[in-house]
């Protein structure tokens, strides 16, 4: 058996060796494709590889992480630029080359306005092994030549870290709430991880701007218990968003083979995973015990067909008002744009949007002017801007 040798990047050192291409040259690549509620109007605005997360920084500018490479990219006017001071990803490269580590999310400070304080969330390699870490760093320089990470510090590491390469989850989301950073953290392949409540794998964590668990956090006074954790049972989380007017807090959630979710989350809920699942083993065995058992969470949906869900928005602009409330999934394995609308607490209707790009679509974020960005997530991924084809 071959041994797994951890594979550290920094993202400033390879900067120079890639061509940065034009936002220029970009934005005129345009497309317009028909939805069941009219035509949208297909944008590229850059192009980067295999992005991973997007934030919208002031106008038009915003930044990108680029999963293996490790870079963080910043776009706007007639350029996109590496941003130097990364952390350090761990990225495993075997015979099968099935890492799914690197740079992953990127969330604002509350207050980034103010403070330029961002979050970004990676696979970290330490002596015990890898697993999903949390990085906090000030931007600065945004508006010369030389953007770049200040005050860089490593705020979080997931316990228990291991030497797979899968399942690191990595999406972030500020609660409106309280202002606390929720983390999602896979099962790091390991299914039984997901139900051991003092073990992060599988879950859903709140932290507090430096780290350190949330106040109120529903395992934070038992003993034994890792007091971070806000929900358990959950098996790879790369969709995450709190409701512009509810402010719940929802997630969709990679299914085994088929079985992708959907749920709402609450403190201290078991969502069941591995025991409630409508997917199944990638062999084609049966997994779990169907999707109904007691003291667990079923989920919301369950898509019929494979989504390999990964971004999740919730639309609350003025650009697509049919849409309004609708939550908007990416899909890697449905290279689609999957939006589903509830009533009454399930989905009544699911539509798969701008298949004609054939894309895997790994993010989705609405921006204050209510179009729709997109990455695709590929060696040629894309950011994409959607607006409402007049």
């Amino acid at each position: 058996m071959s041994k797994r040798v951890p594979r550290l990047t920094r993202a400033g050192a390879l900067a120079s060796l890639f061509l940065l291409p034009s936002l220029a040259a970009a934005t005129a690549q345009t497309r317009t494709l028909e939805t069941e509620h009219g035509s949208v109007r297909v944008e590229t605005l850059a192009q980067v590889e295999h992005p991973w997360g997007l934030a919208f920084l002031e106008g038009e500018r915003f930044l990108v992480t680029e999963r293996n490479s490790g870079r963080l990219m910043l776009g706007g006017g007639d350029r996109m630029r590496p941003v130097s001071g990364t952390p350090e990803v761990y990225r495993y490269e075997g015979p099968t080359n099935r890492s799914q580590g690197g740079l992953l999310d990127i969330a604002l400070h509350p207050d980034f306005s103010e403070n330029r304080i961002l979050f970004l969330s990676h696979s970290r390699w330490t002596d015990e092994g890898g697993g999903t870490a949390v990085t906090r760093a000030r931007l600065a320089g945004e508006d010369g030549d030389d953007p770049r990470l200040e005050d860089v510090e490593t705020i979080f590491m997931m316990n228990n870290p291991d030497g797979s390469g899968l399942h690191f989850g990595g999406r972030m989301a500020f609660d409106p709430r309280d202002g606390s950073l929720m983390l999602s953290v896979g099962d790091r392949r390991n299914m039984n991880r997901a139900q051991d409540d003092s073990d992060h794998a599988g879950s859903i964590l709140r932290m507090t701007t430096d780290g350190s668990p949330a106040e109120g956090n529903p395992f934070a006074n038992d003993d034994g218990k890792a007091p971070h954790i806000y929900a358990i049972g959950l098996r790879n989380v790369h969709g995450m968003a709190f409701h512009p007017e509810t402010q719940e807090l929802w997630v969709n959630d990679h299914g085994p083979l088929r079985g992708d979710e959907i749920h709402r989350i609450e403190a201290g809920r078991n969502y069941g995973w591995p025991f409630l699942t409508g997917g199944r083993d990638y062999s084609g065995a049966p997994l779990g015990e169907g999707t109904e058992r007691e003291g667990m969470e079923q989920a919301v949906h369950i898509f019929e067909r494979t989504v390999a869900p990964s971004g999740l928005a919730i639309y609350g602009g003025d650009q697509f008002p049919d849409w309004r409330g609708d939550k908007l999934h990416g899909g890697l394995t449905a290279r689609a744009l999957v939006r589903t609308r509830m009533e009454n607490g399930r989905v009544v209707q699911e539509e798969w949007m701008l298949g004609d790009l054939d894309r895997r679509i790994r993010d989705v974020r609405v921006h204050r002017d209510g179009s729709i960005w997109l990455l695709t997530e590929h060696e040629d991924g894309e950011v994409l801007r959607l607006t409402a084809a007049r």
